[in-house]
C-alpha cells in the first residue's frame, strides 16, 4: 500500500541524516517511486508528481518542507519517524543508485531526455502530472 509522501520524504531524509534540501529530497523521492514502480509495479507513494521547472516535484512533499529553502530539511516537520518496514529495501536501492549526487546532479537526472518528466514537462505550465505509468515505462528504460 502506497504511503503517504512526507513520510518517505522524512526516511530518505533519516537516511541521509538529515544533509538533503528539499530539492535533493523531491529528486530522491521522486527516484524511488520510480524503483518501487519498476520493481514492486506498485507505487511507494500516494497522490502524483508533477512536472515543474527543476524536475519532478511530489506537491504534498514540496509544500510541506519548503518552509527550508535551500538549507537542510529538520526533523521536527515530520510527525512520524523510523524505518518502514515495507519499503526499506527501495529506499536503499534508491540511495544506492543516486545518493552520492548532488542537488545539481540530481536534477540533470531527473531530466533525462527519455524520462517521464522530459515527456511532460511544458515550460510555464502548473500543475502537469507525471502518471505512474511513465515513472515504470523510465525505470525499464534506465536501470532495467
Amino acid at each position: 500500500m502506497p504511503i503517504p509522501a512526507a513520510k518517505a520524504m522524512r526516511r530518505l531524509c533519516e537516511l541521509k541524516d538529515w544533509s538533503i534540501t528539499n530539492l535533493e529530497a523531491q529528486k530522491l523521492l521522486y527516484f524511488a517511486q520510480m524503483i518501487a514502480l519498476g520493481e514492486h509495479e506498485r507505487p511507494l507513494v500516494s497522490g502524483t508528481f508533477e512536472a515543474w521547472d527543476l524536475g519532478p516535484v511530489h506537491p504534498d512533499a514540496y509544500h510541506k518542507a519548503k518552509l527550508f529553502g535551500a538549507k537542510p530539511i529538520k526533523p521536527f516537520i515530520f510527525k512520524t519517524r523510523g524505518p518502514i518496514r515495507e519499503w526499506e529495501g527501495v529506499f536503499e536501492r534508491t540511495l544506492d543508485v543516486f545518493g552520492d549526487l548532488t542537488g545539481g546532479q540530481l536534477v540533470a537526472e531527473s531530466h533525462w531526455d527519455r524520462g517521464a518528466w522530459a515527456a511532460h514537462y511544458r515550460q510555464g505550465a502548473k500543475g502537469v502530472e507525471i502518471p505512474n505509468g511513465d515513472i515504470a515505462r523510465e525505470y525499464r528504460d534506465r536501470l532495467h
